[in-house]
Protein backbone atom coordinates (compact mmCIF):
# COMPACT_ATOMS: atom_id res chain seq x y z
CA UNK A 1 0.00 0.00 0.00
CA UNK A 2 1.30 3.31 -0.93
CA UNK A 3 1.94 5.67 1.37
CA UNK A 4 -0.61 8.65 1.62
CA UNK A 5 0.69 12.06 0.79
CA UNK A 6 0.20 14.71 3.27
CA UNK A 7 -1.57 18.11 1.68
CA UNK A 8 1.03 20.81 0.95
CA UNK A 9 1.40 23.71 3.37
CA UNK A 10 1.23 26.61 1.54
CA UNK A 11 4.08 28.72 2.11
CA UNK A 12 3.96 31.97 3.69
CA UNK A 13 4.66 35.44 1.64
CA UNK A 14 7.47 37.63 2.99
CA UNK A 15 6.32 40.94 3.69
CA UNK A 16 9.57 42.66 3.80
CA UNK A 17 10.48 43.75 0.38
CA UNK A 18 14.21 43.33 -0.85
CA UNK A 19 16.05 46.43 -1.08
CA UNK A 20 14.09 48.57 1.83
CA UNK A 21 16.75 47.49 4.46
CA UNK A 22 19.31 49.26 2.60
CA UNK A 23 16.98 52.35 2.23
CA UNK A 24 17.00 52.82 5.73
CA UNK A 25 20.41 52.06 6.70
CA UNK A 26 21.50 55.04 3.94
CA UNK A 27 18.78 57.08 5.65
CA UNK A 28 19.78 56.15 8.80
CA UNK A 29 23.58 57.07 7.59
CA UNK A 30 22.58 60.39 6.33
CA UNK A 31 20.73 61.60 9.40
CA UNK A 32 23.51 60.66 11.68
CA UNK A 33 26.22 62.38 9.06
CA UNK A 34 23.56 65.51 9.71
CA UNK A 35 23.28 65.56 13.39
CA UNK A 36 27.41 65.11 13.41
CA UNK A 37 27.80 67.55 10.79
CA UNK A 38 25.33 69.86 12.85
CA UNK A 39 27.34 68.38 16.61
CA UNK A 40 30.83 69.47 15.13
CA UNK A 41 29.32 73.03 13.53
CA UNK A 42 27.94 74.09 16.84
CA UNK A 43 30.93 72.61 18.83
CA UNK A 44 33.32 74.62 16.32
CA UNK A 45 31.53 77.67 16.25
CA UNK A 46 30.97 77.31 20.28
CA UNK A 47 34.95 77.04 20.58
CA UNK A 48 35.54 80.04 17.80
CA UNK A 49 33.14 82.29 19.83
CA UNK A 50 34.24 81.46 23.37
CA UNK A 51 37.77 82.14 21.73
CA UNK A 52 36.42 85.38 20.32
CA UNK A 53 34.74 86.15 23.33
CA UNK A 54 38.06 85.73 25.46
CA UNK A 55 40.29 87.63 23.14
CA UNK A 56 37.74 90.98 23.60
CA UNK A 57 37.64 90.36 27.37
CA UNK A 58 41.94 89.96 27.19
CA UNK A 59 42.09 93.35 24.91
CA UNK A 60 39.35 94.83 27.31
CA UNK A 61 41.62 94.38 29.99
CA UNK A 62 44.89 95.60 27.85
CA UNK A 63 42.85 98.65 26.56
CA UNK A 64 41.63 99.40 30.65
CA UNK A 65 45.29 98.69 31.75
CA UNK A 66 47.02 101.51 28.73
CA UNK A 67 44.24 103.75 30.89
CA UNK A 68 45.70 102.96 33.95
CA UNK A 69 49.36 103.58 32.67
CA UNK A 70 48.34 107.20 31.10
CA UNK A 71 47.34 107.90 34.90
CA UNK A 72 50.64 106.42 36.16
CA UNK A 73 52.80 108.50 33.67
CA UNK A 74 50.42 111.96 33.95
CA UNK A 75 51.22 111.33 38.07
CA UNK A 76 54.71 111.82 37.07
CA UNK A 77 54.53 114.75 35.31
CA UNK A 78 51.83 116.32 33.08
CA UNK A 79 54.26 117.21 30.58
CA UNK A 80 54.81 113.63 30.24
CA UNK A 81 51.49 113.59 28.11
CA UNK A 82 52.77 114.49 24.81
CA UNK A 83 50.07 114.52 21.73
CA UNK A 84 50.89 112.04 19.47
CA UNK A 85 50.37 108.13 18.96
CA UNK A 86 52.51 106.34 21.86
CA UNK A 87 53.03 102.21 22.71
CA UNK A 88 53.88 101.43 26.66
CA UNK A 89 56.65 99.63 27.99
CA UNK A 90 57.37 99.09 31.90
CA UNK A 91 60.45 99.09 33.60
CA UNK A 92 60.35 98.07 37.41
CA UNK A 93 56.83 98.75 37.71
CA UNK A 94 56.65 102.08 36.07
CA UNK A 95 55.22 102.72 32.88
CA UNK A 96 56.87 104.76 30.23
CA UNK A 97 55.80 105.73 26.33
CA UNK A 98 58.22 103.51 24.18
CA UNK A 99 57.20 103.64 20.39
CA UNK A 100 54.31 104.20 18.38
CA UNK A 101 52.27 100.82 19.59
CA UNK A 102 53.03 97.97 22.11
CA UNK A 103 52.38 94.47 21.11
CA UNK A 104 51.62 91.64 23.83
CA UNK A 105 50.52 88.45 21.91
CA UNK A 106 48.45 89.18 19.12
CA UNK A 107 47.23 92.28 20.53
CA UNK A 108 48.60 95.51 19.47
CA UNK A 109 48.00 98.43 21.34
CA UNK A 110 48.31 102.37 20.83
CA UNK A 111 47.85 105.32 23.33
CA UNK A 112 46.36 108.37 21.10
CA UNK A 113 46.64 111.73 23.40
CA UNK A 114 45.35 115.11 22.29
CA UNK A 115 44.85 118.24 23.48
CA UNK A 116 41.82 119.41 25.34
CA UNK A 117 43.00 122.98 27.10
CA UNK A 118 46.64 123.45 28.68
CA UNK A 119 45.53 121.30 31.90
CA UNK A 120 43.43 118.83 30.21
CA UNK A 121 44.29 115.76 27.81
CA UNK A 122 42.36 113.23 26.14
CA UNK A 123 43.60 109.85 25.96
CA UNK A 124 42.41 106.82 23.84
CA UNK A 125 43.56 103.39 24.33
CA UNK A 126 43.33 101.24 21.03
CA UNK A 127 43.71 97.80 21.34
CA UNK A 128 43.66 95.44 17.75
CA UNK A 129 43.93 91.88 16.63
CA UNK A 130 43.23 89.26 14.23
CA UNK A 131 40.12 87.55 15.14
CA UNK A 132 40.20 85.05 12.29
CA UNK A 133 41.19 85.27 8.46
CA UNK A 134 38.66 87.50 7.71
CA UNK A 135 37.89 90.11 10.15
CA UNK A 136 40.09 92.03 13.09
CA UNK A 137 38.79 93.22 16.48
CA UNK A 138 39.24 96.48 18.35
CA UNK A 139 38.27 98.24 21.83
CA UNK A 140 38.54 101.49 22.00
CA UNK A 141 38.79 103.28 25.55
CA UNK A 142 38.43 107.01 26.44
CA UNK A 143 39.06 109.68 29.55
CA UNK A 144 40.43 112.62 30.08
CA UNK A 145 43.48 113.71 32.83
CA UNK A 146 43.89 116.83 34.38
CA UNK A 147 46.67 118.54 35.52
CA UNK A 148 45.69 117.90 39.26
CA UNK A 149 48.72 118.67 40.72
CA UNK A 150 49.55 122.51 39.05
CA UNK A 151 50.25 125.02 40.93
CA UNK A 152 48.08 127.77 41.62
CA UNK A 153 50.91 130.15 42.62
CA UNK A 154 50.66 133.58 40.55
CA UNK A 155 47.68 131.85 38.70
CA UNK A 156 44.01 132.49 41.02
CA UNK A 157 45.99 135.07 42.27
CA UNK A 158 44.84 137.38 39.58
CA UNK A 159 41.90 136.15 37.84
CA UNK A 160 40.99 137.38 34.84
CA UNK A 161 37.43 137.24 32.36
CA UNK A 162 38.44 134.89 29.50
CA UNK A 163 34.55 135.28 27.72
CA UNK A 164 31.20 136.22 28.19
CA UNK A 165 27.97 135.07 26.50
CA UNK A 166 25.07 137.41 25.70
CA UNK A 167 21.43 136.91 25.58
CA UNK A 168 19.76 139.12 23.07
CA UNK A 169 16.07 139.76 22.24
CA UNK A 170 17.59 137.53 18.87
CA UNK A 171 19.14 134.78 20.20
CA UNK A 172 16.99 134.06 23.52
CA UNK A 173 13.72 136.21 23.35
CA UNK A 174 14.63 138.83 25.78
CA UNK A 175 17.84 141.04 26.26
CA UNK A 176 17.17 142.30 29.52
CA UNK A 177 16.47 139.24 32.27
CA UNK A 178 19.19 138.50 34.36
CA UNK A 179 20.71 135.18 34.75
CA UNK A 180 20.28 133.59 38.17
CA UNK A 181 21.16 130.42 38.51
CA UNK A 182 23.95 127.74 37.13
CA UNK A 183 25.22 124.28 37.27
CA UNK A 184 28.01 122.55 35.36
CA UNK A 185 28.29 118.89 34.25
CA UNK A 186 30.51 117.24 30.99
CA UNK A 187 31.88 120.39 29.80
CA UNK A 188 28.80 121.73 29.71
CA UNK A 189 26.82 124.94 31.24
CA UNK A 190 23.03 124.70 32.31
CA UNK A 191 22.03 128.87 33.26
CA UNK A 192 18.90 129.62 34.58
CA UNK A 193 17.27 133.36 33.96
CA UNK A 194 14.65 135.56 35.80
CA UNK A 195 11.05 134.35 34.27
CA UNK A 196 10.29 136.44 31.47
CA UNK A 197 9.37 136.71 28.07
CA UNK A 198 12.22 135.11 26.32
CA UNK A 199 13.87 131.86 27.49
CA UNK A 200 14.63 130.68 31.03
CA UNK A 201 16.54 127.77 30.66
CA UNK A 202 19.66 127.26 28.77
CA UNK A 203 22.21 124.91 28.10
CA UNK A 204 26.11 125.87 26.47
CA UNK A 205 28.99 123.74 25.57
CA UNK A 206 31.90 125.37 27.01
CA UNK A 207 34.67 122.42 26.15
CA UNK A 208 36.45 125.36 24.91
CA UNK A 209 35.98 127.62 27.43
CA UNK A 210 36.83 130.84 25.89
CA UNK A 211 33.87 130.48 23.23
CA UNK A 212 31.29 129.04 25.10
CA UNK A 213 28.38 127.78 22.11
CA UNK A 214 24.75 127.74 22.81
CA UNK A 215 23.36 124.36 22.15
CA UNK A 216 19.83 124.56 23.62
CA UNK A 217 16.87 126.55 25.52
CA UNK A 218 13.55 126.39 26.52
CA UNK A 219 10.86 128.16 28.61
CA UNK A 220 10.29 127.29 32.26
CA UNK A 221 7.43 128.25 34.52
CA UNK A 222 8.77 130.61 37.23
CA UNK A 223 12.12 131.76 38.63
CA UNK A 224 14.87 128.73 38.10
CA UNK A 225 16.76 129.88 41.66
CA UNK A 226 18.27 126.81 41.32
CA UNK A 227 19.81 123.95 39.50
CA UNK A 228 21.63 120.40 40.07
CA UNK A 229 22.28 117.74 37.32
CA UNK A 230 22.57 114.19 37.32
CA UNK A 231 23.03 111.83 34.31
CA UNK A 232 20.84 113.18 31.77
CA UNK A 233 18.30 115.15 33.67
CA UNK A 234 18.48 118.80 34.92
CA UNK A 235 16.98 119.33 38.22
CA UNK A 236 15.68 122.81 38.83
CA UNK A 237 13.94 124.82 42.18
CA UNK A 238 11.86 127.10 40.79
CA UNK A 239 9.31 129.85 41.98
CA UNK A 240 6.21 128.66 40.19
CA UNK A 241 3.47 127.54 42.45
CA UNK A 242 2.33 125.11 40.48
CA UNK A 243 6.18 122.90 39.67
CA UNK A 244 8.01 123.67 42.47
CA UNK A 245 10.29 121.34 40.70
CA UNK A 246 11.05 121.22 37.12
CA UNK A 247 13.04 118.26 35.50
CA UNK A 248 14.42 119.10 31.99
CA UNK A 249 15.90 116.15 29.44
CA UNK A 250 19.15 117.11 28.68
CA UNK A 251 20.22 113.87 26.86
CA UNK A 252 19.77 115.99 23.64
CA UNK A 253 20.44 119.53 24.00
CA UNK A 254 18.95 120.73 20.77
CA UNK A 255 15.96 119.45 21.57
CA UNK A 256 15.35 120.42 24.88
CA UNK A 257 12.84 123.26 23.88
CA UNK A 258 9.82 119.91 23.10
CA UNK A 259 7.47 119.62 25.67
CA UNK A 260 7.50 116.26 26.10
CA UNK A 261 11.17 117.47 27.34
CA UNK A 262 9.86 118.96 30.84
CA UNK A 263 7.95 116.57 33.90
CA UNK A 264 7.69 119.15 36.73
CA UNK A 265 5.92 118.28 40.91
CA UNK A 266 3.72 119.97 42.15
CA UNK A 267 4.08 121.01 46.17
CA UNK A 268 0.95 121.43 47.63
CA UNK A 269 0.34 121.20 51.81
CA UNK A 270 -0.88 117.91 51.75
CA UNK A 271 2.78 117.05 50.27
CA UNK A 272 4.95 119.50 51.70
CA UNK A 273 3.16 121.50 54.50
CA UNK A 274 2.64 124.79 52.19
CA UNK A 275 1.52 125.47 48.04
CA UNK A 276 2.86 128.61 47.60
CA UNK A 277 6.20 128.54 49.12
CA UNK A 278 9.08 128.75 46.39
CA UNK A 279 11.94 126.06 46.37
CA UNK A 280 15.24 127.91 47.16
CA UNK A 281 18.00 125.36 46.91
CA UNK A 282 18.83 121.75 45.46
CA UNK A 283 21.67 119.38 46.41
CA UNK A 284 22.27 115.55 45.50
CA UNK A 285 24.17 112.68 46.45
CA UNK A 286 22.96 110.86 42.76
CA UNK A 287 20.11 108.70 44.34
CA UNK A 288 18.03 111.20 46.37
CA UNK A 289 17.21 115.26 45.78
CA UNK A 290 17.17 117.60 48.72
CA UNK A 291 15.43 121.00 48.04
CA UNK A 292 14.80 123.87 50.54
CA UNK A 293 11.91 126.16 50.30
CA UNK A 294 10.75 129.44 52.08
CA UNK A 295 7.74 128.05 53.50
CA UNK A 296 6.32 124.65 55.04
CA UNK A 297 8.72 122.19 55.37
CA UNK A 298 11.98 123.38 54.87
CA UNK A 299 13.64 120.51 53.73
CA UNK A 300 12.12 118.05 51.17
CA UNK A 301 13.81 114.48 50.03
CA UNK A 302 12.82 113.08 46.46
CA UNK A 303 13.53 109.72 45.62
CA UNK A 304 15.45 110.76 41.72
CA UNK A 305 16.80 106.72 41.62
CA UNK A 306 13.86 104.76 40.89
CA UNK A 307 12.38 107.05 38.60
CA UNK A 308 14.70 110.18 37.67
CA UNK A 309 12.52 111.92 34.96
CA UNK A 310 9.34 111.81 37.33
CA UNK A 311 10.12 111.29 40.67
CA UNK A 312 6.70 112.17 42.65
CA UNK A 313 6.26 113.50 46.21
CA UNK A 314 8.88 113.73 48.09
CA UNK A 315 9.56 110.62 50.34
CA UNK A 316 10.66 112.86 53.09
CA UNK A 317 10.37 115.67 54.55
CA UNK A 318 10.85 117.69 57.97
CA UNK A 319 9.22 120.60 60.20
CA UNK A 320 12.23 120.79 62.11
CA UNK A 321 14.21 123.61 59.71
CA UNK A 322 13.75 126.96 60.82
CA UNK A 323 14.25 130.17 58.95
CA UNK A 324 14.78 129.62 55.38
CA UNK A 325 17.65 127.50 54.08
CA UNK A 326 19.15 129.40 51.26
CA UNK A 327 21.62 127.02 50.52
CA UNK A 328 22.23 123.15 51.16
CA UNK A 329 25.38 120.68 50.78
CA UNK A 330 24.92 116.63 51.40
CA UNK A 331 28.26 114.87 52.27
CA UNK A 332 27.21 111.32 53.56
CA UNK A 333 24.63 111.05 56.20
CA UNK A 334 24.38 114.59 56.79
CA UNK A 335 22.73 117.54 55.06
CA UNK A 336 24.11 121.11 55.96
CA UNK A 337 22.29 125.07 55.74
CA UNK A 338 22.99 128.28 55.75
CA UNK A 339 19.80 130.00 57.57
CA UNK A 340 18.38 133.02 57.55
CA UNK A 341 17.42 132.10 61.54
CA UNK A 342 19.53 134.58 63.68
CA UNK A 343 19.90 131.70 66.30
CA UNK A 344 20.66 128.90 64.00
CA UNK A 345 22.91 130.62 60.70
CA UNK A 346 24.04 126.87 60.12
CA UNK A 347 22.16 123.89 60.43
CA UNK A 348 22.59 119.99 60.52
CA UNK A 349 19.88 117.35 59.50
CA UNK A 350 20.58 113.85 59.56
CA UNK A 351 19.46 112.49 56.41
CA UNK A 352 20.09 108.45 57.02
CA UNK A 353 16.38 107.85 57.02
CA UNK A 354 14.91 109.68 53.73
CA UNK A 355 11.68 109.29 55.30
CA UNK A 356 12.18 110.91 58.26
CA UNK A 357 15.23 114.31 58.35
CA UNK A 358 15.76 115.35 61.57
CA UNK A 359 17.80 118.45 62.68
CA UNK A 360 20.81 117.43 65.01
CA UNK A 361 22.76 120.23 65.26
CA UNK A 362 23.14 124.29 64.86
CA UNK A 363 25.87 126.53 65.33
CA UNK A 364 24.58 130.24 65.96
CA UNK A 365 27.06 133.16 65.41
CA UNK A 366 26.12 135.74 68.09
CA UNK A 367 29.29 137.62 68.30
CA UNK A 368 29.42 141.09 66.27
CA UNK A 369 26.05 141.19 64.58
CA UNK A 370 23.91 138.37 65.62
CA UNK A 371 21.10 139.62 62.60
CA UNK A 372 22.72 138.73 59.66
CA UNK A 373 21.77 135.65 57.29
CA UNK A 374 23.28 132.61 56.33
CA UNK A 375 23.23 132.90 52.44
CA UNK A 376 25.45 130.49 50.82
CA UNK A 377 27.70 126.96 51.66
CA UNK A 378 30.08 124.34 50.67
CA UNK A 379 31.24 120.91 51.89
CA UNK A 380 34.92 119.68 51.94
CA UNK A 381 36.45 117.11 54.46
CA UNK A 382 35.34 117.89 57.65
CA UNK A 383 34.62 121.54 56.99
CA UNK A 384 31.85 123.56 56.03
CA UNK A 385 32.46 127.19 54.68
CA UNK A 386 29.84 129.88 54.84
CA UNK A 387 28.99 132.94 53.55
CA UNK A 388 26.43 136.00 55.05
CA UNK A 389 24.86 139.02 54.75
CA UNK A 390 27.45 142.35 54.96
CA UNK A 391 27.74 143.76 58.78
CA UNK A 392 29.35 146.59 59.63
CA UNK A 393 30.42 144.35 62.94
CA UNK A 394 30.70 140.77 61.88
CA UNK A 395 32.87 139.11 59.09
CA UNK A 396 31.16 137.38 56.37
CA UNK A 397 32.95 134.46 55.96
CA UNK A 398 33.06 131.50 58.65
CA UNK A 399 35.06 128.31 58.47
CA UNK A 400 33.20 125.23 60.59
CA UNK A 401 34.67 122.30 61.90
CA UNK A 402 31.86 119.54 61.45
CA UNK A 403 34.27 116.17 62.24
CA UNK A 404 31.51 116.10 64.88
CA UNK A 405 28.02 116.65 63.15
CA UNK A 406 25.95 117.23 65.89
CA UNK A 407 28.29 120.04 67.07
CA UNK A 408 29.62 121.90 64.52
CA UNK A 409 31.93 124.23 65.85
CA UNK A 410 33.81 127.81 64.49
CA UNK A 411 37.68 127.62 63.37
CA UNK A 412 38.05 130.82 61.52
CA UNK A 413 36.61 134.00 59.77
CA UNK A 414 36.84 136.37 57.48
CA UNK A 415 36.00 140.23 56.79
CA UNK A 416 35.04 140.29 53.38
CA UNK A 417 34.94 144.05 52.06
CA UNK A 418 32.01 144.37 54.22
CA UNK A 419 29.90 142.42 51.07
CA UNK A 420 27.78 139.75 51.22
CA UNK A 421 28.82 136.26 50.41
CA UNK A 422 25.98 135.52 48.15
CA UNK A 423 27.54 131.83 46.14
CA UNK A 424 30.55 129.57 47.10
CA UNK A 425 31.88 127.27 45.12
CA UNK A 426 34.83 124.93 45.90
CA UNK A 427 38.20 123.87 44.59
CA UNK A 428 38.93 120.85 46.86
CA UNK A 429 42.74 119.85 44.98
CA UNK A 430 43.93 123.31 45.83
CA UNK A 431 41.87 124.28 48.34
CA UNK A 432 40.47 127.44 47.06
CA UNK A 433 36.53 129.14 47.73
CA UNK A 434 35.47 131.06 44.57
CA UNK A 435 32.74 133.50 45.33
CA UNK A 436 30.07 136.05 44.37
CA UNK A 437 30.09 139.13 46.19
CA UNK A 438 28.44 142.50 46.58
CA UNK A 439 31.41 144.52 47.08
CA UNK A 440 30.85 146.88 43.73
CA UNK A 441 34.87 147.39 43.77
CA UNK A 442 35.42 143.39 43.58
CA UNK A 443 32.38 141.33 42.97
CA UNK A 444 34.02 138.27 42.17
CA UNK A 445 36.89 136.89 44.62
CA UNK A 446 39.15 133.79 45.35
CA UNK A 447 39.76 132.58 49.33
CA UNK A 448 43.02 130.35 49.89
CA UNK A 449 41.98 128.06 53.02
CA UNK A 450 44.80 125.75 52.51
CA UNK A 451 45.47 127.11 56.42
CA UNK A 452 41.78 126.80 58.03
CA UNK A 453 42.77 129.04 61.11
CA UNK A 454 43.77 132.03 58.84
CA UNK A 455 41.84 132.06 55.33
CA UNK A 456 42.56 134.93 53.15
CA UNK A 457 41.72 137.04 50.34
CA UNK A 458 43.88 135.24 47.49
CA UNK A 459 42.77 136.91 44.36
CA UNK A 460 39.64 139.31 43.19
CA UNK A 461 38.35 140.34 40.22
CA UNK A 462 35.75 143.50 39.32
CA UNK A 463 33.29 141.86 36.94
CA UNK A 464 30.32 145.15 36.84
CA UNK A 465 26.85 144.27 37.94
CA UNK A 466 26.87 141.94 40.01
CA UNK A 467 27.30 138.40 39.77
CA UNK A 468 24.58 135.99 41.30
CA UNK A 469 25.73 132.22 41.57
CA UNK A 470 29.35 130.59 40.52
CA UNK A 471 30.47 127.30 39.85
CA UNK A 472 33.99 125.51 39.56
CA UNK A 473 34.49 123.41 36.77
CA UNK A 474 37.87 121.50 38.24
CA UNK A 475 38.34 119.66 34.97
CA UNK A 476 38.77 122.79 33.22
CA UNK A 477 40.26 124.96 35.79
CA UNK A 478 37.46 127.51 35.19
CA UNK A 479 35.09 129.36 37.29
CA UNK A 480 31.49 129.84 35.36
CA UNK A 481 29.03 132.71 36.89
CA UNK A 482 25.56 133.60 36.51
CA UNK A 483 25.10 137.22 36.02
CA UNK A 484 22.95 140.24 36.15
CA UNK A 485 25.09 142.10 33.47
CA UNK A 486 22.90 142.18 30.34
CA UNK A 487 25.34 142.05 28.06
CA UNK A 488 27.16 139.07 29.71
CA UNK A 489 24.90 136.93 31.38
CA UNK A 490 27.06 133.81 31.25
CA UNK A 491 30.73 134.94 32.35
CA UNK A 492 33.80 132.65 31.90
CA UNK A 493 36.29 133.23 34.38
CA UNK A 494 40.56 131.60 34.30
CA UNK A 495 43.24 132.22 36.31
CA UNK A 496 46.36 134.15 34.64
Amino acid sequence: MKPRRLPSIPRARSIIKPGFSLIEAILAVSIFALLVTAFVGTYIYGKESTALAGARARANLLAEEGLEAGRSIRDGAFSNLTDGNHGLSSLSGIWNFSGTSDIDEIFTRQIAISTIDANTKQIVSNVSWQQNLQRTGQVSLTTRLTNWSRSTTGSWALPGLQAGFDLTAANSGNAAANAISIAYANQKVYLGRTNSAGREFYIFDVANPAVPALLGQRNLNGNPNHIVVVGNYAYIASSDNNSELQIVDISDPASIGNAGKLTTVDLTVANSGNATADAIALATDGSYLYMTRNGGNGLLIFDIQANPVNPGNPVGRTASATGVLNDIEVAGNYAYAASTDNNAEVQVFNVTNKTAPTRVGVLNFNNGDNNTNGLSIVYNNNSVFLGRTLSAFAPEFYVINVANPLTPTLTSTLEVNNSSVISISYDSVNHLAFMATTDVSNYFKVIDTNNLATPTIYGQLNLGPRPRQVIYAPDLDRVFIASMLNTQELQVIRPQ
